[in-house]
């Protein structure tokens, strides 16, 4: 019973006080961070002696190295003035524009006649960039020309890999030059076989010599389904559209005398056909059909013209043209004078 009494006793006395109270805060001394605290005269001698001893024996406190960053200096470029670079590019331009009338002037010089030697004397006061010019290269194709060096191709390759402007007058003028070329080489050869061509009669009889072919007999194969003709055309071929006048050489009309395959089913049923879906070319079986063609014309032609004869330049040429399709086909034998 007692205990169950002064329980409630207890918890009314600690109510009461927490309630009428309060809990005394203790002050506490901070002290500035700026003092320290002095050593005694004892204290001092002690850290001297230790610091003596330190030394007596080498020890001594080494701090590890730090890395440190270097510096970073900024370096500003020096801006350029706007009107020195315009000057430059004026200055440029005017060169360019200086070189281009020069070498004009070279060209024009060697149209009217002027010596090589002059053209080559300016050319060489000329700066390196001309020559990046194509009429640099004009002027030594044209100098390589007057001076009788028609070679010149090496010349142009070497223009190809310096120039920097588009070539087509150059290469023009160089294919000009070696056409030149190509005909006066042509013109010497055909002179050099000359004397060979005009021999003597007795060379006629050396048996030695090719003999010369006098005439030549074209057959054509035969089979079941087709048959070779020949075609007779005043020009080599192509679209009437697009057909020139027929040539003539030393006043006698050339005409094609061309081998091709034609069936024979669609051969027999050509008659019934348009006029529009015809062969529109004669086309023969043989050189004999072709002749028995000729001089059927020819009499008509004489009828026309009240039976005057016709003359040796009514006559046309006929000239054999290989068919590249039909080689198997078409046998060309020649006869030669020991043949006949």
């Amino acid at each position: 019973m007692s205990r169950r009494a002064s329980q409630p006793a207890t918890s009314i006395r600690r109510t009461g006080l927490t309630a009428g109270t309060k809990t005394p805060k203790l002050s506490a001394r901070v002290l500035p961070q700026t003092e320290v605290k002095k050593l005694t005269a004892a204290q001092e001698e002690r850290m001297r002696k230790l610091q003596e001893w330190r030394q007596a024996k080498g020890i001594a406190y080494k701090r590890p190295p730090m890395p440190v960053k270097p510096p970073v200096r900024c370096t500003l470029a020096e801006p350029q003035p706007f009107w020195t670079a315009m000057k430059e590019e004026d200055d440029a331009k005017s060169l360019i524009c200086a070189v281009d009338r020069s070498l004009a002037d070279c060209i024009k010089l060697l149209r009217e006649g002027c010596p090589p030697d002059h053209v080559k004397e300016v050319l060489s006061r000329l700066p390196t960039v001309s020559q990046k010019f194509a009429k640099y290269w004009i002027c030594q194709v044209r100098v390589m020309e007057q001076e009788g060096h028609l070679d010149v191709l090496p010349v142009f390759e070497e223009a190809v890999r310096v120039v920097l402007e588009p070539i087509d007058e150059l290469r023009s003028v160089v294919f000009e030059i070696l056409k030149k070329n190509d005909e006066i080489q042509a013109s010497e050869t055909k002179q050099n076989h000359l004397p060979s061509a005009e021999s003597s009669p007795e060379s006629s009889d050396n048996p030695m010599m090719t003999p010369k072919p006098v005439r030549v007999l074209i057959s054509g194969e035969k089979g079941n389904s087709s048959v070779v003709k020949y075609k007779i055309t005043a020009t080599p071929g192509g679209p009437p559209s697009q057909r020139r006048e027929p040539t003539r050489v030393n006043g006698q009309e050339v005409r094609f005398f061309t081998p091709v395959r034609r069936s024979v089913r669609i051969q027999r049923a050509s008659l019934r056909y348009p006029a529009a879906l015809q062969d529109h070319d004669l086309c023969v079986a043989s050189y004999q059909d072709l002749i028995s063609e000729e001089d059927k014309d020819t009499s008509g032609e004489q009828e026309e013209d009240g039976g005057a004869s016709p003359s040796v330049n009514d006559t046309p040429m006929f000239i054999y043209r290989q068919n590249e399709a039909l080689t198997d086909k078409v046998l060309v034998q020649l006869v030669c004078d020991q043949d006949v």
